[in-house]
């Protein structure tokens, strides 16, 4: 690729002209840099980033300076092999003994993705406080193409120069090499065949004529002796007694010898002496066929060398017509002669038999039709080849057969409109000699106008009706196919009687004549309309579909068979972090952690119909961050499936947040009933040391003092100490109850099975209804931690019915 126009020639710089200078100071190095004629640059060593660019490498690269400075060496540099290039490629550019980067030839990418070929020289220096390099880029894309080139040249020449010692070793001919002492130098497969040897080395350096018997061979002797000396090519024919053969050579010489070709041509004599004996048979025979043979020159004006007396069909004496040598280009009609003439050339001039067609007018005036058949001969005497053929009058045949073709075509026609007619649609057929154009009457009825006749219509007035951005595709369709006969079908609008624009569908298919030329079409036309404001709504729809898909407030991935993505919203692609296209054709299991998902996504495709089981994965975003998502997935059709994407990040950390709370709530409860627990046991203390142990006493005093004083109480006194011993009696049992509620005797002593039984049964015979408490074999007598048991029992004590009221 060579360089813009209005860049100025490429000169090669040595970057060594600007090492080490002060680029912020020297103002000089600064205009020396930007009006360089070759792309430069300044690069970051350690970021690699671009710092500064010329204008000579913003023409040539395509990018802006702001863009230049955005890029870095990496994003342009690719090595030779077309791939990029590493950070240590770069840092490791040899230097050379002069303090020079060595000169390396890389590729580089332009802005439009072309890729160049350079031959980069760089040199470290200072910018600012940066450590840089300056590059100076010099394009060799033309020195490489031209490389490329020299090296298949090359190789193509070597293939050659084997072929043709395979064509030389292949062709009959005896083909050798003499130099100036005739001696040989080369000889060919059938040239040793002819000289009975087995390799060329028997012959190479030895004197011809010590294999030839010169007394016999003195024409040959003659003739390279000719050729030697004039330097002119000489062809001949001989005879060579001791062989009994003849034999034609072509001698061709140069200054180094001679290159000879050889060939039998005996039994060609043969033939040659037989044809002469056929000769005056051949007259005789041809002056009493009713067919006109004749013998013509091969050069223009075609001069009559022979014509049979047949020629008298014509009204021409043979005489008159070998007198005129232009009597056969007069005679011939100006419609066939450029074609005859053409067909002459091409035929003759590579020895091929030659059939054609053509008329004669007669010395009436009247045009006859020839069937001709000819060949060119060569004379084995050297004399000018000539073409001898025989031409046959086939007028009668002629006008049968274009009776007969008319009577078809028109045959041929109207099964064209009835297949069409059957076909649906509205047929129209154009007579492309007469530009007369013809439409059914439904169709011209479907627009709104009255039938137009075909001697009435034209195919200008058709032009009118079809839409101005239509009309350039109608007749670019039409001319490729009258053309190059491609299939003539299109969709075009035309307008109708009400001026709007209806969709029609156009169909035809051309006839050609024998001479190539388009002579007849016809044709369909349908009214799509329907068809088109179908399809017109259906982008609508899928426009609005694909805005709702975008639009989601969920992500969504469309996935084909093999798991691959097909199609992603926005929403999906903030999700995972992904730009633009990035996440098409990309593997589903590209995106998933390490961990496999609880259901796969082919389980969950083949959950068809309707909206497949819910899931959580775990997905992998593009900066590596993992984010949790609910899937649920259902199939579109048999290749293809959807999945939505939600974020349940928030509802993650909110479930976590809860499962904590409740650990704590547990823990707490613990702490409430290890404390309750605590509190109880002291409580029972309490009443059983203190308060039971004094009313125990105080009811043990009153008793005493009833049986002390005995009769000598008032009786209302002895009334009262005997009420209050009944309640010190109720309360003492009250205390024992409580005590029993707080710490039964049967838990401490037999376990919680034996106490929840007792528990139960006291509390169900107050309620009425029986109720059987189950243990399992072995746990009768099991006991738990002290907390266990005094939990569970406390739980069970809680759904106790409450006691019934008297």
């Amino acid at each position: 690729m060579s360089a813009p126009k209005d860049c100025p020639p490429h000169r090669r710089t040595e970057p060594s002209d600007v090492r080490g200078a002060h680029w912020n100071d020297e103002q000089g190095y600064r205009l020396l840099f930007d009006a360089h004629p070759q792309p430069m640059w300044v690069f970051d060593q350690t970021s690699k980033r671009i710092l500064a660019v010329n204008a000579a490498a913003v023409a040539r690269y395509g990018y802006s300076h702001e863009e230049f400075l955005q890029l870095s060496v990496m994003d342009i540099r690719l090595a030779p092999q077309g791939q990029g290039v590493t950070v240590e490629e770069i840092d490791q550019d040899p230097v050379g003994p002069d303090g020079l980067r060595q000169t390396q030839r890389w590729r580089h990418r332009l802005k439009d993705d072309s890729v160049i070929d350079v031959d980069i020289t760089s040199s470290d220096l200072h910018w600012g406080d940066h450590a840089a390099r300056l590059v100076v880029a010099t394009e060799v894309t033309e020195h490489v193409a031209l490389q490329r080139q020299a090296e298949h040249a090359l190789r193509d020449m070597g293939a050659a120069r084997e072929l043709l010692d395979h064509v030389i070793n292949r062709v009959g001919d005896a083909i050798f090499a003499l130099d100036k002492d005739m001696r040989f130098t080369y000889l060919n497969v059938s040239a040793l065949r002819l000289l009975q040897r087995d390799r060329a080395e028997q012959l190479i350096g030895r004197y011809i004529w010590d294999e030839y018997e010169l007394e016999h061979a003195q024409v040959f002797h003659r003739a390279y002796d000719r050729a030697l000396r004039s330097q002119q090519a000489e062809v001949f024919e001989a005879f060579y007694a001791p062989w009994s053969k003849w034999f034609e050579g072509r001698v061709f010489p140069s200054p180094e010898g001679l290159s000879i070709f050889c060939n039998d041509i005996t039994e060609r004599k043969g033939f040659e002496r037989l044809l002469l004996d056929r000769e005056r048979d051949f007259r005789l025979l041809t002056e009493q066929t009713p067919a006109l043979i004749y013998r013509t020159s091969l050069e223009p004006p075609y001069r009559t060398l022979y014509v049979s007396p047949s020629i008298r069909s014509l009204g021409y004496t043979v005489s008159e017509w070998m007198a005129d040598p232009l009597a056969w280009t007069k005679a011939l009609h100006p419609d066939d002669c450029e074609r005859v003439v053409a067909a002459l050339s091409d035929e003759y001039v590579n020895g091929a038999d030659h059939q054609i067609q053509y008329r004669l007018q007669d010395a009436n005036g009247k045009w006859r039709h020839f069937r001709d058949r000819s060949c060119r001969i060569d004379p084995a005497d050297g004399s000018p080849p000539y073409v001898q053929g025989i031409a046959l009058d086939v007028t009668d045949l002629v006008v049968g057969e274009q009776a007969l073709r008319d009577s078809e075509a028109s045959l041929r026609r109207s099964e064209q409109r009835y297949r069409l007619a059957a076909a649906s649609g509205q047929v129209w057929d154009w007579d492309l000699l007469s530009d007369r154009l013809s439409f059914s009457d439904d169709f011209w009825m479907q627009l709104g106008f009255e039938p137009f006749s075909a001697s009435d219509y034209r195919s200008s007035r058709l032009s009118d009706m079809i839409h101005p951005e239509d009309l350039v595709l109608h007749r670019d369709a039409m001319r490729r196919h009258l053309k190059n006969r491609e299939p003539f079908d299109l969709e075009i609008r035309i307008c109708d009687a009400w001026g709007e624009w209806r969709w029609m569908h156009v169909h035809g298919l051309a006839e050609w004549n024998d001479a190539g030329r388009a002579v007849y079409m016809a044709g369909t036309t349908v009214d799509i309309s329907p068809r088109k404001k179908a399809e017109a709504a259906l982008r609508e729809s899928e426009a609005y579909r694909r805005k709702l898909f975008e639009q989601l407030a969920d992500g969504v991935l469309l996935i084909d068979d093999s798991n691959r993505i097909l199609d992603v919203n926005p929403q999906a692609m903030n999700m995972l972090g992904y730009p633009g296209d990035s996440l098409l054709n990309m593997p589903l299991n590209a995106l998933l952690a390490s961990q496999q998902p609880s259901i796969p996504f082919d389980t969950q495709k083949i959950q068809s119909p309707g909206t497949g089981p819910l899931t959580e994965w775990n997905v992998v975003r593009q900066d590596g961050t993992v984010v949790p998502v609910e899937v649920s997935a259902r199939a579109l059709d048999p290749t293809r499936h959807i999945a939505v994407l939600r974020d349940i990040t928030d509802r993650r950390a909110a479930q976590t947040a809860l499962l904590n709370h409740q650990f704590e709530l547990s823990e707490l409860n613990q702490r409430l009933m290890q404390q309750e627990r605590i509190t109880t046991q002291r409580l029972a203390q309490a009443l059983h040391d203190n308060l039971g142990q004094s009313l125990a006493v105080a009811r043990l005093n009153l008793e005493t003092l009833l049986i002390m004083a005995g009769e000598t109480l008032p009786s209302v006194l002895a009334e009262q100490c005997q009420h209050l011993a009944g309640v010190l009696a109720q309360a003492v049992l009250d205390v024992r109850k409580v005590l029993a509620d707080l710490r039964p005797p049967l838990r401490e002593e037999q376990g919680l099975a034996a106490a929840l039984d007792n528990e139960i049964q006291v509390a169900m015979s107050a309620s009425g209804p029986d109720v059987l408490l189950e243990v399992a074999d072995g746990l009768q007598g099991q006991r738990w931690p002290s907390d266990v048991e005094y939990s569970a029992f406390m739980v069970v004590g809680g759904a106790n019915p409450p006691p019934p009221q008297p």
